[in-house]
């Protein structure tokens, strides 16, 4: 868990000072010209220079990154989960990654995530973390929309079901994806026609991108025998379709409850990552930072350079 809050503060912060820097209350002379003072902290032409020429960031961003620490380490040693005693010694990220257990970590544990929600995503998802089984198929389509009469239904199947006919005669029933796409660039090129190599589908429609097809088509795609993987001419509300299948997936080993653990550590993070978002904006809020424009620009001289 430590280190899922170190992690959490890497991402929100984009990287941490190269250079501690130097708390208000440490008398030692600064390396450096002050360009921002934020919380307890001072923050060095040389800290913006040396973290913008590491982590490849332009000054500003490398300023607005240091800023975030600063006042996440301060708010550390506020709220006792760093002492004010070993303020100038504890690492910044030592002290954040205090703060972040105690305040963004604990109160969004995976077991936090609400059931309903959680089945939600899980259904979306299952295709990609626990499928039983799934069908890849590239298909050409007649297309007639919803409103299409009886006789342009008609019509459209019986110029797929011609398709099909040619197509299972010259192959022998088992065409390649080549000959399958070729055939259907045959029955036009305007846009009634379509041949696309779409993604796995599940038995209920899903697939691993969380996308989902009407069911007539995943009813369709399932009820093919693998023997003969040219189907019969099928309707969706898109229109008349010929599909050829191209590739069985078999069942994952992994179970279902082991993709919704999965989903709680997912949520948890997610849910970490926008607490501590809005933590750095609170802190923004109530804090007060000064920073030297001048002095900045002599840190984006230094960067240009390479670093101090």
């Amino acid at each position: 868990m430590r280190a899922a809050a170190l992690l959490l503060s890497l991402a929100l912060a984009g990287c941490g000072p190269r250079r501690r820097a130097v708390p208000q209350t440490d008398l030692a002379p600064h390396r450096g010209t002050i360009v921002a003072r934020a919380g307890d902290f001072a923050i060095t032409d040389l800290d913006v220079a040396a973290v913008a020429s590491a982590r490849h960031l332009a000054p500003r961003a490398a300023l607005d990154a240091l800023v975030d620490d600063a006042l996440l380490a301060t708010e550390a040693v506020r709220s006792g989960a760093a002492s004010p005693e070993a303020v100038a010694d504890i690492a910044w990220r030592a002290r954040i990654q205090r703060l972040l257990v105690v305040d963004v970590e604990a109160p969004n544990p995976p077991s936090a995530a609400p059931a309903d929600r959680l089945e939600g995503i899980f259904s979306r998802r299952r295709a990609q973390l626990a499928h039983r089984g799934l069908r890849r198929v590239v298909h050409a389509l007649w297309m007639t929309g919803d409103d299409a009469g009886v006789a342009a239904l008609d019509a459209a199947r019986a110029q797929m079901q011609a398709f099909r006919d040619a197509l299972a005669t010259s192959t022998g029933g088992h065409p390649t994806e080549e000959q399958f796409r070729a055939a259907a660039q045959r029955l036009g090129a305007g846009p009634e026609h379509r041949v696309e190599d779409l993604e796995p589908v599940d038995r209920e429609g899903r697939t691993p991108s969380a996308g989902t097809y009407v069911p007539a088509f995943a009813t369709a795609v399932w009820a093919m025998d693998p023997a003969q993987p040219l189907s019969q001419p099928f309707a969706t509300s898109f229109g008349v379709h010929v599909a050829l299948l191209l590739e069985e997936v078999p069942p994952m080993t992994r179970t279902d409850d082991e993709a919704r653990d999965i989903l709680r550590d997912e949520y948890a993070v997610a849910a970490r990552v926008n607490a501590a978002r809005e933590l750095v904006t609170r802190l923004h809020q109530r804090s007060r930072v000064e920073i030297s424009e001048s002095t900045l620009r002599e840190a984006e001289r230094l960067a240009r350079r390479g670093g101090p």
